[in-house]
């Protein structure tokens, strides 16, 4: 028998007996696989004989944990993607991520794998599991009619977002004006929701029975106090209410 056809006997016998010494089945069991959370910083529970590692020196146990990239399937991402966590030779079957790591982000998929290792060489192998971190909607404003007869009501802040409906049919001007103690502060334009998208133009033509406006005070960095929007719509239709930020 030539040498390199032993050797590879032997190899693979060598294989077989560390395969057949091992009986450390790894079930992951949370997150299950395809799972939607909302935390983030789970906790990851596994199941498999761990009594054994810790009493057999020469085996031991590895967690990876890594993001998952559009379009790609999970054991690519474990065997190519740079891990967000690795710990060698861990002697539980549960841990709790801490953001003191890596941030796990909302929106954001990864995936996670337990290994067996006897003297350093996987033997056995839980399946890639994925999971999802949940992106919470955010709060949908309440939209408030636009009625010429009630001009200057006092209407509420909804996520930083104040809602306008309005019926009103014909080419709209979007442009809008606050002011604070009769001093124009800021010059904005409303964002109009179209088929569940905010658009910002400076017209809207919109042909619809119900026309929803959105105005965002987000990135305005308005101070404190009592302030006045003057939306005039069309000629002669001007619209005005007020709203107090309280921070």
């Amino acid at each position: 028998m030539k040498l390199t056809s032993y050797l590879m006997l032997l190899m693979l016998f060598a294989f077989n007996n560390i395969s057949a010494q091992s009986a450390f089945p790894v079930i992951l069991s949370n997150p299950m696989d395809y799972d939607t959370i909302i935390e983030t910083e789970p906790n990851f529970i596994w199941q498999t004989n761990i009594t054994a590692l810790q009493t057999d020196p020469r085996y031991s146990q590895r967690y990876v944990l890594c993001e998952l990239e559009e379009n790609q399937l999970k054991g690519e991402a474990i065997s190519a993607n740079i891990p967000i966590l690795v710990l060698e030779d861990y002697q539980n079957t549960m841990y709790s991520y801490s953001s003191t790591t890596t941030l796990l982000e909302q929106g954001h998929t990864y995936v996670w794998q337990v290994s067996i290792l006897f003297n350093n060489l996987v033997v056995d192998q839980s399946e890639p599991y994925q999971f999802t971190i949940l992106k919470p909607k955010e709060p949908s404003p309440v939209f408030y009619p636009v009625a010429f007869k009630n001009e200057g009501q006092m209407l509420s802040i909804i996520d930083n977002k104040i809602g306008l409906v309005t019926d009103e049919t014909g080419s709209l001007n979007l442009k809008v004006n606050i002011t604070k103690a009769g001093a124009i502060v800021r010059t904005v334009h409303l964002n109009e929701l179209l088929n569940g998208e905010m658009k910002t133009d400076e017209m809207s033509e919109y042909k619809g029975t119900k026309r929803f406006f959105v105005i965002n005070l987000k990135e305005l960095d308005l101070e404190k106090g009592t302030y006045k929007v003057n939306w005039a719509l069309k000629p002669k239709r001007q619209y005005t209410f007020n709203f107090t930020i309280e921070k």
